[in-house]
């Protein structure tokens, strides 16, 4: 019995099979996203709402496809055991500590972090359209408050709790473990792929890949995938929670 819970020696990816299994996804959803904006110009809804529709129909199903799929060839039938693993379940009191403490942690790293990352954004990514950069507020001020509410609540329920789940399982759970050869290495090519995954974000490198190495070292020290699951869902409904806020407080 190995520290996976398995039998036998956990298959590895090559470096590059993981690599595709990680950008793959984000770049077929960025050109969804892209394909998907046009459609609504003019619809009084801002292109957030096709990013989350290529989130939900593409990003989404290919994330759980690919890990069902692995399933099917494991266990002869569409099923995540054996698939998703660092899953032995720690004591309540530990989940409790290692989260509010790794919780802590990223908000101060990513506060510290932001100005890099504004800086970066300003001399790499100033030619982009200004509709990519999803976060940023302004941009908002031009639709209805109705609009707005029901952009932001759709947003809140997949990007900030759907999503992130899905990709914890996926990321955490079915990759990080088949590059564990890598040992305390595995979490930071992890969390390089990651950052990269997010194509259609790419000017938030930074912040997505310092979260995403954080999230495998955690998993990685504890082998419990609720944990970056419960952290980034958290972290992701937070901000989201706000946009929601904002948009009814107009």
């Amino acid at each position: 019995m190995n520290k996976n819970g398995t039998s036998s020696p956990l298959p590895q990816h090559p470096l590059a099979q993981s690599f595709l299994l990680h950008v793959t996804p984000g770049a077929l959803t960025t050109v969804v996203f892209i394909a998907f904006k046009p459609i609504f110009d003019g619809s009084g809804y801002p292109p957030l709402l096709a990013f989350l529709l290529a989130i939900l129909f593409v990003d989404v199903p290919v994330l759980l496809g690919i890990m069902l799929f692995e399933g099917k060839k494991l266990n002869g039938r569409l099923s995540l055991k054996g698939v998703v693993l660092y899953q032995e379940k720690i004591s309540w009191g530990m989940f409790a500590l290692v989260f509010i403490g790794a919780f802590v942690v990223v908000f101060l790293l990513i506060t510290l972090i932001t100005p890099i990352n504004a800086f970066l954004t300003e001399r790499l990514f100033s030619g982009l359209p200004k509709w990519m950069f999803l976060e940023e507020q302004s941009q908002y001020l031009a639709y209805a408050e109705g609009a707005l509410v029901v952009t932001f609540t759709f947003q809140l329920v997949v990007t900030g709790i759907i999503l992130p789940w899905i990709e914890e399982l996926y990321f955490r759970g079915y990759l990080l473990p088949r590059i564990s050869r890598y040992g305390v290495w595995s979490p930071l090519i992890g969390g390089l792929f990651f950052g990269l995954y997010h194509a259609w974000q790419l000017f938030g490198f930074l912040t997505v890949f310092l979260l995403g190495t954080i999230l495998g070292y955690i998993v990685l020290w504890k082998r419990d995938v609720r944990l970056s699951i419960g952290l980034h869902v958290v972290a992701n409904a937070f901000a989201r929670l706000a946009f929601l806020m904002a948009a009814l407080s107009m």
